[in-house]
């Protein structure tokens, strides 16, 4: 592992320059992933217009890099979370919606996890690390899959701590389902405490133990994501083991937590701070522990907010600000989310990047940050993402490429300015271009045939090739 590490260590100093003498700053850089659930490009403070109190966000983005064109793979949760450990379109690896989280009820061997095969053999961010001599950990909610055989520690993660479904109780860490769902590595393990807090609290304690090796953490808070509880709820009504909370209307054993749907917004503005106190709380322990300047974090949200839930059930919840759409649309509300990276010293403090960025980005930019090889690029494992590195130094783009979205009743284009959206239910198809029509309320494709006529094209054709 020590000639793996020099050899990085040279790559580094030619490629990001010189390196000072502390062993904060002669190890391959820590690397830290802050991924937030259901989190709006309206929610947040600062930049992106919300009303929530963010001060750490906002300090974070003044010492780092802000994206104000960053988007999620999926517009919902498991898609996106594939795709970001894979750097692989989620189409890949057979998952375009949510995972189900009842094995419990159907037993161990009815729901295998990942929808495909495929992930088990295809390497994730932490398998690359770890090969490279880091330790990795993992966080939070994991959403790839209930049974065993999907547990985080068998795609690369040496430890694991948090749920496994979709949503948990923020106090009695028992899923929608009634059942206990908080684990550590492979057996059931409670943790007392509010979920944001104690995610945090196990990656400062991994920090702590791993400081003097390069570690990569990985923290998928639960939080904003339902049942929306502050972290003053605890008096409140909350699971109990056994009882069925798969009920979306307002009461007792609804899967949205305790509070009416008029107290809602005011109990997510409080998710949202709890969140944000906990991302300074985990800065201020990288700067008191002298790891801040060899340590890349990237905060970012694994698809847009709810506007609202089931119409006129849960009529107000968050916001994408000036974005149409909601968490699974497929217009920009859906999956442009707030995204900030955090290096001092090589990442430019209080920069701002337009470029058309997404999850699956990571992967192959912390490949390039190590000094791995690419898979190749015409085999199994080859990569859809693109390096971020020459963006986050400013040395650099990334190549003019064109991305999509899918869902069971959309499909999305992204060419440049130009997007294309069909919408399968409604049997439509438009043409928008973001720079002039953020909030895609005009369809340009009368106007411009050929470009919409070329994005058609090509979806056609990702179509095709993702579902070989």
């Amino acid at each position: 592992m020590h000639i793996l590490l020099n050899i990085m260590l040279i790559w580094w100093h030619l490629t990001l320059g010189p390196l000072n003498t502390n062993i904060g700053e002669t190890s391959p850089p820590n690397i830290i992933i802050i991924l937030a659930d259901d989190l709006g490009y309206g929610d947040v403070g600062g930049f992106y217009g919300g009303i929530a109190h963010t001060p750490h966000l906002n300090q974070l983005a003044r010492e780092g890099m802000l994206f104000t064109d960053f988007h999620s793979n999926g517009a919902m949760c498991s898609p996106t979370r594939a795709a970001l450990l894979t750097g692989r379109y989620q189409q890949r690896l057979g998952i375009e919606d949510p995972l189900p989280g009842d094995w419990q009820q159907k037993g161990l061997g009815a729901i295998k996890g990942i929808a495909s095969e495929d992930l088990y053999s295809t390497p994730t961010i932490a398998d690359y690390l770890k090969k490279s001599g880091y330790a990795t950990a993992f966080f939070g909610k994991w959403h790839l899959g209930n049974h065993p055989d999907a547990n985080p520690r068998n795609f690369g993660f040496d430890t694991f701590r948090g749920l496994t479904s979709g949503d948990g109780d923020y106090f009695s860490k028992l899923d929608r389902y009634g059942f206990p769902d908080w684990w550590q590595n492979e057996k059931l393990s409670f943790q007392e405490g509010y979920t944001t807090d104690v995610i945090t609290d196990n990656g400062i304690q991994f920090i702590a133990e791993n400081k003097k090796q390069p570690f990569f953490l990985y923290l998928a808070h639960l939080g904003v994501h339902f049942p929306w509880q502050s972290p003053e709820d605890e008096h409140l009504e909350i699971r109990k083991e056994g009882t069925d909370y798969t009920s979306s209307l307002p009461g007792a054993a609804s899967k949205l937590g305790p509070h009416p749907p008029e107290e809602v917004p005011e109990t997510l503005i409080s998710m949202i701070e709890s969140l944000d106190r906990n991302l300074g709380k985990l800065v201020a322990c990288l700067k008191a522990e002298g790891l801040d300047k060899n340590t890349l974090v990237f905060f970012t949200s694994d698809n847009g907010q709810y506007l609202n839930y089931q119409g006129e059930t849960w009529p107000s919840v968050g916001s994408n600000g000036q974005l149409r759409g909601e968490k699974s649309d497929l217009y920009e509300g859906g999956h442009r989310v707030p995204a900030i990276a955090w290096w001092p010293g090589k990442i430019p403090a209080g920069s701002q990047n337009h470029e058309t960025l997404a999850s699956f980005d990571l992967l192959p930019t912390f490949l390039e940050l190590t000094g791995q090889p690419f898979p190749d690029s015409e085999g199994p494992d080859r990569l859809d993402g693109q390096s971020l590195l020459p963006v986050l130094t400013e040395r650099g783009k990334v190549p003019d490429r064109t991305l999509f979205w899918r869902t069971p009743e959309a499909i999305a284009v992204r060419k440049g300015p130009w997007k294309l959206l069909e919408d399968r239910e409604k049997e439509s198809l438009a043409l928008y271009n973001l720079d002039h029509d953020l909030s895609e309320s005009r369809d340009r494709k009368a106007d411009f045939p050929e470009i919409f006529r070329e994005l058609s094209q090509l979806k056609d054709s990702w179509e095709q090739e993702m579902d070989k």
